[in-house]
């Protein structure tokens, strides 16, 4: 075919090309930069139609706390151990000061505390009382409360913070177990002896901090109505903050691969997600983030579960069945859901190790499409065969400019020669279209489950849902290697020489894609490339010999009368 002309086949490959390269990068496009919001600006609100939510009887109202005053003289903490999480709670808002998973570590290898310290510093603390008035709202989260208990505690256990002025008075009980992430909370708030409605807030964001340099900031607020799930990020709240109430399950925030969700114990939720700009220290720009606020019922009276913890989907499932849904796997979960079963089922049952149970899995799949890869590579087969006359075709037109109507012509002679010979002009592409789903449900299960944080494979690959840290990244070039040698095994899809010099700069383009990928991404093709050269060199010796053998036989022709002269 002339050079300005491309095949079918190559559109093919540069639209997989170009829609991969949009996938993988989009993520780091989306990440914009928001400038600092403006301090104690008045919080415009948007509101959310409601879902509409039943009839609810309030539950009866708790007796305001005795006439007088009770204030703590001095700032004091508690912390509540478990097997699973250790708790610092400070008496001065009766908020929280550290929330701190014991079965998770962060980049420096302390106990992954999921309380955000430089927002905390700059919007509060979780836990906090959320109230309209600006006024109690600040005396309330700056106020020493009198706790119940101070000091080292063990779950299960309860704490009881309470504070009035005589005119403003709050009660918060917390309750803890030792055998799952969820705890209790229990507050009430009162303005010359009548209860007021407030929410517990979440204020200061969320989540592994650390995580934020490798993996990018992907923090939501959301919430669940009967149907589904719906997410806020900070990019859709315009004016400050968005809000929504009804008949919901739960309502959260959650980032990569932890969650803050509250769960209503009786009643509908409103939950208000509020944008937030954090100053962290060293960086020029402000860090874009997301504060919460949760209310049961009318607000009077919060009666609230809360998980905070690990979004596995079994530990998740354990608490509320739809819970499972905040793993979000995406417009590909169809893929990706069956890819993380199996995936976790060989790493339970055959190799204790994500790296191998990917290398398997892979191997397996390939194995399962190499039946298509067969039927592709015999259509390219039958293309090689009719070259001859696709070239005399493309020479009687070739001296057409690419505008004149005559070259419509010869693309129907083209395709009348594909029909006569049963020739399918994009068959050759069949294996890499299909291979994109898998690619895409891979980039999905290695991004949000849990499971891949942290998971090691050899020597220097210790997190497999991140990229490599050496400086030349092995993988990604073992990657393009296998990708050169397996297209060198490979019939070529075109019979222009341009286009086959073109198809050559496919790995190159694929190593530039990889480079900041997962290594779990990366490992995932190369195993296919390695399995995908075994099974062209068992092609080549069984269904091409004889075109492989004059393959070889020409070049070896070619090397010997460059030799003689």
């Amino acid at each position: 075919m002339a050079n300005e002309d491309f095949s079918l086949q190559l559109r093919m490959v540069a639209a997989i090309g170009l829609s991969f390269l949009i996938v993988f990068v989009s993520r780091y496009w989306l990440m914009k930069t928001v400038p600092p919001a403006q301090p104690k600006a008045p919080v415009a609100q948007a509101v959310v139609p409601p879902v509409p939510a039943p009839e609810a009887k309030p539950a009866a109202p708790s007796p305001p706390p005795a006439a007088g005053e009770k204030r703590g003289t001095s700032e004091l903490q508690s912390s509540v151990d478990s097997p699973l999480y250790k708790i610092v709670i400070s008496s001065r808002g009766a908020a929280v000061k550290s929330w701190a998973l014991n079965r998770y570590r962060d980049e420096q290898n302390n106990f992954l505390d999921l309380v955000d310290s430089f927002a905390a510093k700059q919007y509060g603390n979780p836990f906090s009382i959320w109230v309209s008035d600006e006024a109690i709202r600040q005396e309330l989260n700056n106020a020493l409360f009198v706790p119940s208990e101070s000091g080292e505690l063990h779950a299960p256990a309860t704490l009881i913070y309470e504070y009035s002025t005589g005119r403003i008075a709050a009660r918060k009980e917390i309750s803890f177990n030792a055998k799952d992430y969820v705890v209790e909370i229990k507050t009430d708030v009162w303005s010359d002896g009548k209860a007021i409605a407030h929410s517990v807030a979440w204020p200061g964001g969320f989540g592994d901090v650390h995580d934020l340099g490798q993996r990018g900031n992907q923090l939501d607020a959301y919430y669940r109505d009967p149907l589904k799930i719906t997410r806020w990020t900070s990019g859709d709240i315009k004016a400050g903050t968005l809000s929504a109430s009804g008949s919901f399950l739960f309502a959260g925030i959650e980032d990569r691969f932890f969650t803050a969700t509250f769960l209503p114990q009786e009643g509908p939720l409103r939950v208000a997600a509020l944008r937030q700009d954090v100053a962290v220290a060293g960086q020029t720009k402000p860090r874009q983030s997301l504060g919460l606020t949760v209310s049961a019922g009318e607000g009077q009276q919060n009666r609230l579960r809360v998980f905070v913890g690990p979004k596995d989907t079994d530990v998740l499932a354990a608490v509320e069945p739809h819970l499972a849904e905040t793993v979000d796997y995406g417009w590909f979960a169809i893929v990706a859901k069956p890819l993380f079963v199996a995936m976790r089922w060989i790493h339970d049952h055959i190799v204790s190790n994500y790296g191998w149970a990917i290398i398997l899995l892979t191997v397996f799949i390939n194995f399962l499409l190499f039946p298509l890869k067969l039927k592709s590579l015999r259509s390219s087969m039958k293309m090689q065969r009719i070259q001859p006359q696709m070239r005399a075709i493309q020479d009687k037109y070739k001296q057409y400019k690419m505008n004149d109507p005559r070259k419509q012509e010869m693309q129907r002679e083209m395709m009348a020669l594909y029909k006569e010979h049963g020739v399918n002009p994009i068959g050759g592409c069949l294996p890499m279209v299909i291979q994109m789903p898998f690619l895409y449900g891979f980039y999905k299960v290695l991004v949000v489950s849990i499971e891949m944080r942290h998971a090691p494979w050899i020597f220097w690959i210790h997190d497999l849902s991140e990229p490599e840290k050496l400086p030349i990244k092995l993988l990604p070039l073992a990657m393009t290697a296998t990708q050169f040698v397996l297209q060198k095994m490979s019939p070529s899809p075109s019979p222009d020489p341009a286009q086959q010099k073109m198809m050559m700069f496919m790995p190159i383009m694929f190593l530039l894609m990889f480079w900041n990928l997962s290594s779990g991404l990366v490992l995932y093709w190369l195993t296919g490339n390695i399995v995908g050269i075994a099974q062209q060199w068992f092609i080549n010796q069984t269904e091409m010999k004889e075109a492989y053998e004059k393959k070889k036989s020409a070049k070896a022709g070619k090397k010997q009368a460059v030799a003689r002269k």
